[in-house]
Protein backbone atom coordinates (compact mmCIF):
# COMPACT_ATOMS: atom_id res chain seq x y z
CA UNK A 1 0.00 0.00 0.00
CA UNK A 2 1.59 3.43 -1.06
CA UNK A 3 0.95 4.87 2.53
CA UNK A 4 3.56 2.82 3.44
CA UNK A 5 6.26 5.50 1.38
CA UNK A 6 5.33 8.43 4.24
CA UNK A 7 8.03 8.36 7.55
CA UNK A 8 5.67 8.84 10.33
CA UNK A 9 7.83 11.26 12.02
CA UNK A 10 5.15 13.72 13.07
CA UNK A 11 1.24 13.90 13.05
CA UNK A 12 0.73 14.90 9.33
CA UNK A 13 -1.95 16.93 7.60
CA UNK A 14 -2.88 16.82 3.66
CA UNK A 15 -1.26 19.87 3.79
CA UNK A 16 2.65 18.41 5.17
CA UNK A 17 2.13 15.87 1.68
CA UNK A 18 2.24 16.04 -1.51
CA UNK A 19 2.26 13.43 -4.27
CA UNK A 20 5.77 12.43 -6.40
CA UNK A 21 5.71 13.26 -10.07
CA UNK A 22 7.76 10.18 -10.88
CA UNK A 23 5.79 8.36 -13.34
CA UNK A 24 6.48 8.41 -17.08
CA UNK A 25 3.18 8.92 -17.98
CA UNK A 26 1.55 7.17 -21.38
CA UNK A 27 -2.06 9.24 -20.58
CA UNK A 28 -2.88 12.01 -23.18
CA UNK A 29 -5.32 13.62 -21.76
CA UNK A 30 -7.16 13.60 -18.07
CA UNK A 31 -10.08 12.08 -19.40
CA UNK A 32 -8.66 8.67 -20.07
CA UNK A 33 -8.50 8.25 -16.40
CA UNK A 34 -11.52 6.07 -14.86
CA UNK A 35 -12.42 7.44 -11.36
CA UNK A 36 -15.08 5.59 -10.44
CA UNK A 37 -15.19 2.53 -7.78
CA UNK A 38 -16.61 -0.05 -5.62
CA UNK A 39 -18.01 0.98 -2.65
CA UNK A 40 -20.80 -1.36 -0.95
CA UNK A 41 -23.02 -2.20 -3.52
CA UNK A 42 -22.70 0.68 -5.75
CA UNK A 43 -19.96 2.01 -8.58
CA UNK A 44 -19.50 5.53 -7.50
CA UNK A 45 -18.44 7.40 -10.43
CA UNK A 46 -16.41 9.39 -8.52
CA UNK A 47 -15.13 8.47 -4.54
CA UNK A 48 -17.30 11.16 -3.47
CA UNK A 49 -20.26 11.00 -0.60
CA UNK A 50 -21.76 14.01 1.38
CA UNK A 51 -21.54 14.46 4.71
CA UNK A 52 -24.63 13.38 6.77
CA UNK A 53 -25.26 16.70 8.26
CA UNK A 54 -28.18 19.24 7.87
CA UNK A 55 -26.60 21.84 6.38
CA UNK A 56 -25.52 19.43 3.51
CA UNK A 57 -27.49 16.65 2.73
CA UNK A 58 -31.24 16.31 2.18
CA UNK A 59 -32.99 14.79 -0.12
CA UNK A 60 -32.28 17.10 -2.75
CA UNK A 61 -28.79 16.95 -2.51
CA UNK A 62 -28.88 13.03 -2.65
CA UNK A 63 -30.74 13.15 -5.55
CA UNK A 64 -28.61 15.56 -7.58
CA UNK A 65 -25.65 12.88 -6.48
CA UNK A 66 -27.14 10.20 -7.23
CA UNK A 67 -28.05 10.80 -10.94
CA UNK A 68 -24.18 11.47 -11.25
CA UNK A 69 -24.06 7.93 -9.48
CA UNK A 70 -22.38 9.58 -6.29
CA UNK A 71 -23.91 9.42 -2.83
CA UNK A 72 -25.13 11.23 -0.18
CA UNK A 73 -26.38 10.63 3.14
CA UNK A 74 -29.27 11.84 4.46
CA UNK A 75 -29.18 13.82 7.61
CA UNK A 76 -30.74 12.63 11.05
CA UNK A 77 -31.38 16.10 12.56
CA UNK A 78 -34.86 15.42 11.87
CA UNK A 79 -37.94 12.84 12.67
CA UNK A 80 -37.89 9.57 10.81
CA UNK A 81 -41.16 11.03 8.88
CA UNK A 82 -39.21 14.37 7.45
CA UNK A 83 -36.87 12.35 7.00
CA UNK A 84 -38.02 8.84 4.55
CA UNK A 85 -39.47 12.47 2.63
CA UNK A 86 -37.14 13.56 1.82
CA UNK A 87 -36.46 10.40 -0.25
CA UNK A 88 -40.12 10.18 -1.26
CA UNK A 89 -40.34 13.58 -2.36
CA UNK A 90 -36.99 14.17 -4.30
CA UNK A 91 -37.83 11.00 -6.23
CA UNK A 92 -35.57 8.52 -4.82
CA UNK A 93 -37.63 5.94 -3.54
CA UNK A 94 -35.83 3.62 -6.78
CA UNK A 95 -32.96 4.76 -6.68
CA UNK A 96 -30.27 2.60 -5.48
CA UNK A 97 -27.66 5.66 -4.96
CA UNK A 98 -29.17 5.99 -1.75
CA UNK A 99 -27.99 6.05 2.33
CA UNK A 100 -29.38 7.34 5.29
CA UNK A 101 -28.28 8.13 9.14
CA UNK A 102 -29.03 7.22 11.94
CA UNK A 103 -28.62 7.87 16.15
CA UNK A 104 -27.19 5.50 18.52
CA UNK A 105 -29.20 6.37 21.54
CA UNK A 106 -32.70 5.10 22.37
CA UNK A 107 -35.28 2.47 20.60
CA UNK A 108 -36.38 5.11 18.74
CA UNK A 109 -33.22 4.93 16.60
CA UNK A 110 -33.69 1.05 15.59
CA UNK A 111 -37.36 2.32 15.03
CA UNK A 112 -35.64 4.89 12.88
CA UNK A 113 -33.27 2.21 11.08
CA UNK A 114 -36.04 -0.36 10.72
CA UNK A 115 -38.15 1.92 8.58
CA UNK A 116 -35.66 3.37 6.52
CA UNK A 117 -34.96 -0.65 6.01
CA UNK A 118 -38.36 -0.99 5.05
CA UNK A 119 -38.16 1.60 2.67
CA UNK A 120 -35.40 -0.10 0.84
CA UNK A 121 -32.17 1.91 2.22
CA UNK A 122 -29.39 -0.30 2.30
CA UNK A 123 -26.44 1.76 3.15
CA UNK A 124 -26.59 3.58 6.91
CA UNK A 125 -24.66 5.40 8.52
CA UNK A 126 -24.50 5.60 12.49
CA UNK A 127 -23.34 9.05 12.97
CA UNK A 128 -21.54 9.87 16.11
CA UNK A 129 -18.54 11.72 17.00
CA UNK A 130 -16.43 8.57 18.71
CA UNK A 131 -17.20 5.56 17.33
CA UNK A 132 -14.88 3.97 19.66
CA UNK A 133 -17.83 3.76 22.35
CA UNK A 134 -18.99 0.79 23.60
CA UNK A 135 -22.62 2.26 22.54
CA UNK A 136 -21.96 1.98 19.46
CA UNK A 137 -20.93 -1.93 20.15
CA UNK A 138 -24.70 -2.21 22.65
CA UNK A 139 -26.69 -0.71 19.47
CA UNK A 140 -24.96 -3.33 16.93
CA UNK A 141 -25.95 -6.22 18.50
CA UNK A 142 -29.43 -4.43 19.11
CA UNK A 143 -29.54 -4.08 15.57
CA UNK A 144 -27.94 -7.52 14.12
CA UNK A 145 -30.87 -8.98 13.22
CA UNK A 146 -32.19 -6.21 11.48
CA UNK A 147 -29.13 -5.76 9.49
CA UNK A 148 -28.97 -9.28 8.48
CA UNK A 149 -32.23 -10.25 7.45
CA UNK A 150 -32.63 -6.58 5.01
CA UNK A 151 -28.75 -7.05 4.11
CA UNK A 152 -28.15 -3.34 5.22
CA UNK A 153 -24.59 -1.95 4.57
CA UNK A 154 -23.10 0.06 8.02
CA UNK A 155 -21.20 2.94 8.11
CA UNK A 156 -19.41 3.86 11.15
CA UNK A 157 -16.73 6.41 12.76
CA UNK A 158 -15.69 8.69 13.70
CA UNK A 159 -12.10 7.17 14.60
CA UNK A 160 -8.57 8.20 14.61
CA UNK A 161 -6.21 6.02 15.78
CA UNK A 162 -5.17 1.96 15.11
CA UNK A 163 -6.96 0.91 17.91
CA UNK A 164 -10.59 2.23 17.06
CA UNK A 165 -10.34 1.25 13.49
CA UNK A 166 -10.06 -2.63 15.05
CA UNK A 167 -12.44 -2.19 17.36
CA UNK A 168 -14.71 -1.43 14.65
CA UNK A 169 -13.53 -3.64 12.23
CA UNK A 170 -13.84 -6.90 14.72
CA UNK A 171 -17.14 -5.21 15.37
CA UNK A 172 -17.99 -5.92 11.58
CA UNK A 173 -18.73 -2.73 10.17
CA UNK A 174 -18.41 -2.58 6.35
CA UNK A 175 -17.28 0.87 6.15
CA UNK A 176 -15.22 3.43 8.57
CA UNK A 177 -15.39 7.56 8.62
CA UNK A 178 -11.95 8.03 9.76
CA UNK A 179 -10.91 12.13 11.01
CA UNK A 180 -11.78 13.82 14.11
CA UNK A 181 -11.22 17.58 15.25
CA UNK A 182 -10.45 18.22 11.73
CA UNK A 183 -13.58 19.55 10.04
CA UNK A 184 -14.29 22.88 8.79
CA UNK A 185 -16.80 23.42 11.63
CA UNK A 186 -15.72 21.06 14.13
CA UNK A 187 -14.21 22.29 17.26
CA UNK A 188 -13.31 19.06 18.97
CA UNK A 189 -9.60 19.61 19.06
CA UNK A 190 -9.92 22.88 20.43
CA UNK A 191 -12.23 22.29 23.10
CA UNK A 192 -11.64 18.82 23.70
CA UNK A 193 -7.88 18.16 22.67
CA UNK A 194 -8.60 15.21 20.94
CA UNK A 195 -7.31 14.30 17.31
CA UNK A 196 -4.75 13.93 15.51
CA UNK A 197 -3.54 14.76 11.84
CA UNK A 198 -6.22 13.70 9.16
CA UNK A 199 -3.31 11.97 7.34
CA UNK A 200 -1.80 9.95 10.01
CA UNK A 201 -5.10 8.96 11.34
CA UNK A 202 -5.76 7.96 7.77
CA UNK A 203 -2.24 6.04 8.09
CA UNK A 204 -3.81 4.17 11.23
CA UNK A 205 -6.84 3.33 9.91
CA UNK A 206 -5.28 1.48 6.98
CA UNK A 207 -3.35 -0.19 8.94
CA UNK A 208 -5.25 -1.42 11.22
CA UNK A 209 -6.97 -2.80 8.00
CA UNK A 210 -3.99 -4.62 7.01
CA UNK A 211 -2.93 -5.97 9.90
CA UNK A 212 -6.59 -7.78 10.01
CA UNK A 213 -6.38 -8.49 6.40
CA UNK A 214 -9.73 -6.98 6.49
CA UNK A 215 -12.33 -6.01 3.51
CA UNK A 216 -13.95 -2.67 5.18
CA UNK A 217 -13.92 0.34 3.37
CA UNK A 218 -11.93 3.28 4.73
CA UNK A 219 -13.62 7.00 4.23
CA UNK A 220 -11.55 9.84 4.83
CA UNK A 221 -13.96 12.16 6.56
CA UNK A 222 -12.72 15.76 7.85
CA UNK A 223 -10.13 18.16 5.92
CA UNK A 224 -11.27 17.78 2.39
CA UNK A 225 -10.87 21.51 1.81
CA UNK A 226 -9.87 20.80 -1.98
CA UNK A 227 -9.45 18.67 -4.64
CA UNK A 228 -6.03 17.62 -4.16
CA UNK A 229 -6.67 16.83 -0.35
CA UNK A 230 -9.08 14.11 -2.01
CA UNK A 231 -6.74 13.22 -4.00
CA UNK A 232 -4.03 12.52 -1.45
CA UNK A 233 -6.54 10.85 0.69
CA UNK A 234 -7.19 8.35 -2.33
CA UNK A 235 -3.97 7.94 -3.34
CA UNK A 236 -3.09 6.71 0.34
CA UNK A 237 -5.60 4.50 -0.09
CA UNK A 238 -9.04 5.36 0.99
CA UNK A 239 -11.47 4.09 -0.95
CA UNK A 240 -13.90 7.32 -0.57
CA UNK A 241 -13.72 10.83 0.77
CA UNK A 242 -16.51 12.38 2.38
CA UNK A 243 -17.43 16.26 1.91
CA UNK A 244 -18.94 18.87 4.01
CA UNK A 245 -17.95 22.24 3.86
CA UNK A 246 -17.18 21.44 -0.04
CA UNK A 247 -20.83 21.15 -1.04
CA UNK A 248 -22.51 23.54 1.38
CA UNK A 249 -23.58 26.60 -0.28
CA UNK A 250 -24.78 25.03 -3.00
CA UNK A 251 -28.13 24.93 -4.71
CA UNK A 252 -29.07 21.53 -3.75
CA UNK A 253 -27.82 21.57 0.06
CA UNK A 254 -30.67 22.58 3.06
CA UNK A 255 -31.12 26.06 3.62
CA UNK A 256 -32.07 29.18 1.51
CA UNK A 257 -30.15 31.43 0.08
CA UNK A 258 -29.20 34.60 1.96
CA UNK A 259 -28.30 37.77 0.78
CA UNK A 260 -25.65 40.07 2.44
CA UNK A 261 -23.29 42.56 1.37
CA UNK A 262 -24.24 42.43 -1.72
CA UNK A 263 -23.59 38.65 -2.05
CA UNK A 264 -25.35 35.34 -1.28
CA UNK A 265 -24.69 33.01 1.18
CA UNK A 266 -25.82 29.61 2.53
CA UNK A 267 -25.97 28.19 6.43
CA UNK A 268 -23.26 25.86 7.24
CA UNK A 269 -23.59 24.66 10.72
CA UNK A 270 -21.46 21.66 12.23
CA UNK A 271 -23.30 18.60 13.25
CA UNK A 272 -22.74 19.50 17.36
CA UNK A 273 -23.83 23.25 17.36
CA UNK A 274 -26.31 25.28 18.59
CA UNK A 275 -28.70 24.95 15.50
CA UNK A 276 -28.87 20.79 15.72
CA UNK A 277 -29.16 20.58 18.91
CA UNK A 278 -32.19 18.70 20.30
CA UNK A 279 -34.10 17.66 22.95
CA UNK A 280 -31.82 19.63 25.11
CA UNK A 281 -28.63 17.55 24.85
CA UNK A 282 -25.42 19.44 25.62
CA UNK A 283 -23.12 19.55 23.02
CA UNK A 284 -19.68 22.19 23.00
CA UNK A 285 -18.17 21.06 19.76
CA UNK A 286 -20.16 22.47 16.32
CA UNK A 287 -19.87 26.08 14.94
CA UNK A 288 -21.75 27.73 12.96
CA UNK A 289 -21.00 30.02 10.03
CA UNK A 290 -22.36 31.53 6.05
CA UNK A 291 -20.85 30.11 3.58
CA UNK A 292 -20.59 31.66 -0.18
CA UNK A 293 -23.05 30.41 -2.59
CA UNK A 294 -21.66 28.07 -5.33
CA UNK A 295 -24.05 27.31 -7.69
CA UNK A 296 -24.76 23.93 -8.48
CA UNK A 297 -23.19 20.59 -6.81
CA UNK A 298 -22.94 19.28 -10.46
CA UNK A 299 -20.21 21.89 -10.49
CA UNK A 300 -18.46 20.73 -7.27
CA UNK A 301 -17.86 17.51 -8.14
CA UNK A 302 -16.71 18.13 -11.91
CA UNK A 303 -14.45 20.20 -10.27
CA UNK A 304 -13.31 17.46 -7.78
CA UNK A 305 -13.31 15.04 -10.72
CA UNK A 306 -11.22 16.64 -12.79
CA UNK A 307 -8.49 17.21 -10.33
CA UNK A 308 -8.79 13.14 -9.34
CA UNK A 309 -7.97 12.39 -13.29
CA UNK A 310 -5.55 15.14 -13.59
CA UNK A 311 -3.52 13.49 -10.76
CA UNK A 312 -3.88 9.67 -12.18
CA UNK A 313 -2.34 11.59 -15.38
CA UNK A 314 0.40 12.79 -13.87
CA UNK A 315 0.97 9.18 -12.19
CA UNK A 316 0.29 7.37 -15.60
CA UNK A 317 -2.71 5.99 -14.13
CA UNK A 318 -5.74 4.97 -15.23
CA UNK A 319 -7.92 3.43 -12.48
CA UNK A 320 -7.64 4.19 -8.74
CA UNK A 321 -6.30 0.75 -8.15
CA UNK A 322 -3.38 1.36 -10.49
CA UNK A 323 -3.51 5.24 -8.91
CA UNK A 324 -2.74 4.09 -5.35
CA UNK A 325 -0.07 1.61 -6.83
CA UNK A 326 1.36 4.34 -8.35
CA UNK A 327 1.02 6.64 -5.22
CA UNK A 328 4.56 8.11 -4.03
CA UNK A 329 4.69 11.13 -1.35
CA UNK A 330 7.23 13.56 0.23
CA UNK A 331 6.74 15.42 3.47
CA UNK A 332 6.54 19.40 2.97
CA UNK A 333 8.53 21.74 4.47
CA UNK A 334 6.76 25.16 5.18
CA UNK A 335 8.82 26.54 2.68
CA UNK A 336 8.06 23.88 -0.57
CA UNK A 337 4.56 23.81 0.97
CA UNK A 338 3.90 28.06 0.59
CA UNK A 339 6.44 27.92 -2.77
CA UNK A 340 3.49 25.32 -4.23
CA UNK A 341 0.54 27.90 -3.62
CA UNK A 342 -0.34 30.39 -6.49
CA UNK A 343 1.55 33.63 -5.92
CA UNK A 344 -0.84 36.41 -6.55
Amino acid sequence: MSYKNILQLKSLTYDDISLLPNKISNIEHRAECDTSVDFLGLRLSVPIIASPMNTVCGGRMAKALADMNTLGIVHRFNTIDDQLNEFIENGLADSQFKAAAIGIKGQSEIERLKRLADFGIKIICIDIANGGNRLLEKLFHEISDIVKSYDLKIIAGNVASYETTKYLIELGVDAIRVGIGNGAMCSTSIKSGVGIGQVDAIVRALSAKEDLNSNVKIIADGGIANPGAMCKAIALGCDAVILGMALAGTEESPGEVLKYNNQRWKKYCGSASFAVKQDNKSYIEGEESLVPYKGTVAKVIREYKEGLQSSMSYLNSKTIEEYQKNSTFVILTSHSFLERKPQL
